[in-house]
């Protein structure tokens, strides 16, 4: 699987995955925002805002009867954090045209719609965006009831306080009752319109027809800056940052993180896969067979790295009198990557789990349309095919290496109020 990406003007690229696995065609449009404090709580709520209506379907109802008549499409919109970036992304899901016998232009009524939602908003409905302001009070604070996510969140932005990727991909609480429809649609106006933005189209379509139709839609489009924003990678640990915090629950959160010092177009990207799967990624991983299975320390324990910023996180669900020994067990577990305590075995079933994860992503067009895009803002693209590849050879010796660099930077300890 392989990328066709074509220039519509500065700073707006149309990227064709053509497959015919899928019986459906997926358009997502990814909107490019630094992540920042003034502007995240906006982009949030934007995002669902969009969804709500538009000129050509002005409510709720009229954009739903759309969808259904056009076979059952659907729409999600959202926003995502990679690296220092929030992105806001409009995803249209809908029938190939050609399964369906004397069907109206699908693809040209989807663009429409996308048109209208996307870059034609003439003004935002004081009603619906009270309502999604609603919406996104809720999903706030579901991430704190969940603690599991909580841990992980709290961890990220102590360690990167000073950084972009320290604030919350939905924003601020106590931002959102300070915005109203026509601040939201000057932010929309001013910002929004003139961010980069990446189109996937994943599917069978007539690319070209396609192209011009978006040189069509973005004539009057200009992008201010045509760059994604920057990304920082700290590779320096002053001092390890410990933070105990309490809350009313039962079972304590352990989220530990680390500096991988590799870059998002580094070399070193696919050996850092393979040690991240030798660590914690699955039950065939140190960290599960021995912090959990092994030693009982832990109800839950795993690794996950963010690979555009050069981060990992372990996070671990445990006693609260266990905090030390499931602390130190977790560092000799890397220790031992560090010094070459890896088995084949571990090596094997680490190279075939992150395989087989990697061809998991043709499955699903919006995950394929999110491995180009990240690969996009990395600045290196390489497809899907290629990184097996460059998995498959990855020897214990890269692995080790990887794991010399990691450095801890952040203890994020969670325990309940009475502990």
């Amino acid at each position: 699987m392989s990328v066709n990406s074509i220039e519509i003007k500065s700073g707006i690229h149309l990227h064709y995955l053509h497959t015919n696995k899928f019986k459906t065609t997926t358009l997502g449009v990814y909107i490019h925002r630094p992540l920042t404090r003034e502007e995240a709580t906006k982009n949030a709520l934007l995002s669902t805002v969009l969804r709500r209506g538009c000129e050509l379907f002005p409510d709720s109802r009229s954009l739903a009867k759309q969808l259904d008549e056009l076979y059952g499409a659907t729409l999600e919109t959202g926003v995502r954090k990679k690296g220092d970036s929030q992105i806001i992304n409009i995803n249209l899901s809908f029938a190939n045209e050609k399964f369906i016998n004397n069907s109206e232009k699908i693809l040209e009524s989807i663009l429409a719609l996308a048109d209208s939602m996307i870059l034609k908003q003439t003004h935002f409905s004081k009603e619906y965006v009270e309502q999604e302001k609603e919406n996104l009070k809720t999903q706030i604070l579901s991430q704190i009831n969940d603690k599991r996510q909580y841990a992980s969140l709290r961890c990220i932005e102590e360690m990167c306080k000073d950084e972009p990727n320290g604030i919350d991909r939905f924003g601020f609480i106590e931002d959102i009752d300070g915005i109203s429809e026509n601040s939201l649609y000057e932010h929309y106006k001013n910002t929004f319109l003139t961010s980069p933005m990446d189109i996937f189209v994943c599917g069978e379509v007539d690319i070209f027809w396609v192209e011009q139709r978006l040189l069509e839609m973005f004539a009057t489009v200009e992008v201010k800056n045509s760059k994604y924003p920057k990304i920082s990678i700290i590779k320096n640990v002053a001092e390890v940052k410990n933070i105990t915090e309490t809350e009313q629950i039962a079972q304590a959160k352990l989220c530990m993180g680390f500096r991988t010092m590799v870059e998002p177009n580094d070399a070193n990207y696919p050996a850092l896969l393979i040690y991240n799967a030798v660590l914690g990624s699955g039950p065939y991983s140190k960290l599960f067979n021995n912090v959990r299975e092994k030693l009982s320390l832990a109800y839950y324990v795993s690794s996950n790295a963010d690979y555009l910023k050069g981060i990992m996180l372990i996070n671990s669900g445990i006693e609260v009198a266990n905090f030390q020994k499931a602390y130190d067990e977790i560092i000799i577990q890397m220790e031992a990557i560090k010094n070459g305590d890896i088995t084949d075995e571990e090596m094997h079933t680490a190279i075939l789990g992150t395989i087989n994860s990697i061809k998991s992503l043709t499955d699903n067009a919006v995950l394929m349309e999110d491995y180009y895009l990240s690969k996009l803002i990395a600045g290196n693209i390489i497809d899907i095919d290629e990184l097996v590849e460059l998995v498959s050879a990855i020897t214990k010796e890269q692995v080790i290496e990887v794991a010399k660099d990691i450095r801890l930077d952040t203890v994020y300890f969670l325990k309940g109020s009475e502990a």
